[in-house]
């Protein structure tokens, strides 16, 4: 069969010679980059492969393939219209011959030969879903990894951040206790007990010094120095209340940390302080331990459960009215100092900024921080 006709395909990196019937059916094709030819009529097999040779001289070279025959009937095969032209007339001169490319450019370009599927590539569509869809996609199922640290950031709680203290009242506000409130309760100087000694008149001196008002004494004048270090910066609290009946005696808070003050007042007393003992005077050395007793372990605890960041606390013991002091050995986050070496804490910073400093000082005055000290 002279009437075939040969044309020359490439497309998703095929490189083919199709064979088509007179009326533009494909009825078969070789693939010059595997060397196979296909026939897609058994009747055209001798047709088909004349018709290449004539176009590929090395033809035999090629192998050749038979179509796997499907258990239905394969679609068509698309026809390819010969490309139209309109012939001039006699007579029309060079004005038809000017008019031929637009006759020729009108006619729409005839489509490519159909590709069968087993030799057709990677379907496109399968990857090719609209990207609005896949972004929401995504959105709702995040990878396993940030699943992951999601999980790992999220507390066994629920909850994903500190938690929140009740608005603050003027029953929870610890900022308006004086120093040494439960001393001042225990002796009658405020609340019920202060009316009871007004009424029977028994504010008169008392024969005997009473040590709870020793330690008041020590407390207000430690008081009075701690005041001094507002206007550096510093936050003071005092008396702030534990759930076991004790207190914290002062809580001072600043640029340097968060410190833990305690008072002892022991009026023209020599004191030395060392090795775990207190001496006071002449008398021999008292078993006197300097660790978590002043309540700086139980504040750090406190203050770290509604900051998020780290609240160091360390204890400041400070020696009122004594004659001499004399420090032999501390721990490394104790301080002992006499009442008029307080404003020595004034310039420490570098340790908490302003914004830090004012939350935890909004945390430690809320009595109901304190609750679960």
């Amino acid at each position: 069969m002279h009437d075939l006709k040969v044309t020359s395909w490439q497309l998703f990196g095929h490189d083919r010679l199709y064979v088509n019937l007179p009326d533009g059916t494909a009825i078969g094709w070789a693939d010059l980059g595997s060397g196979t030819i296909t026939v897609l009529h058994p009747r055209y097999r001798d047709a088909v492969t004349d018709a290449l040779a004539r176009q590929v001289p090395d033809m035999p070279a090629l192998g050749e393939a038979e179509p796997p025959r499907p258990a239905f009937a394969p679609p068509p095969a698309p026809r390819i219209p010969p490309l139209r032209r309109t012939r001039m007339r006699k007579g029309e001169g060079e004005g038809a011959a000017a008019r031929a490319p637009e006759t020729e450019a009108a006619v729409p370009p005839a489509p490519g030969p159909r590709v069968p599927e087993q030799a057709r590539p990677p379907r496109q569509e399968q990857t090719s879903e609209p990207r609005a869809e896949r972004d929401q996609e995504d959105r709702r199922q995040p990878p396993p990894v940030k699943q992951a640290q999601a999980r790992r950031a999220e507390p066994a709680t629920g909850r994903t951040g500190p938690p929140e203290l009740p608005a603050l009242g003027p029953a929870d506000d610890l900022a308006a206790r004086r120093p040494g409130a439960a001393l001042r309760e225990q002796l009658g100087e405020s609340g019920a007990g202060a009316l009871v000694r007004v009424a029977t008149g028994a504010l008169r001196r008392q024969k005997e010094a009473d040590p709870r008002r020793t330690a008041l004494a020590g407390e207000r004048r430690v008081g009075a120095e701690l005041r001094r270090l507002m206007r550096h910066g510093w936050r003071v609290l005092h008396s702030v209340p534990l759930p076991d009946g004790t207190e914290i005696g002062h809580l001072l808070i600043g640029p340097g940390g968060v410190f833990a003050v305690h008072a002892e007042h022991h009026p023209q007393a020599s004191v030395r302080i060392g090795d775990g003992t207190l001496r006071i005077g002449d008398a021999d050395p008292e078993p006197y331990a300097l660790g978590d007793r002043f309540g700086a372990g139980r504040a750090q605890r406190v203050l770290e459960a509604y900051c998020t960041f780290p609240v160091p606390v360390g204890t400041v013991l400070v020696f009122t009215g004594v004659a001499s002091l004399d420090v032999v050995t501390t721990p490394p986050d104790v301080r002992v100092l006499r009442e008029r070496q307080v404003s020595a804490l004034a310039p420490l910073s570098g340790v908490l900024t302003p914004t830090q400093v004012e939350r935890v000082y909004d945390v430690a005055r809320h009595r109901e921080a304190w609750a679960g000290a």
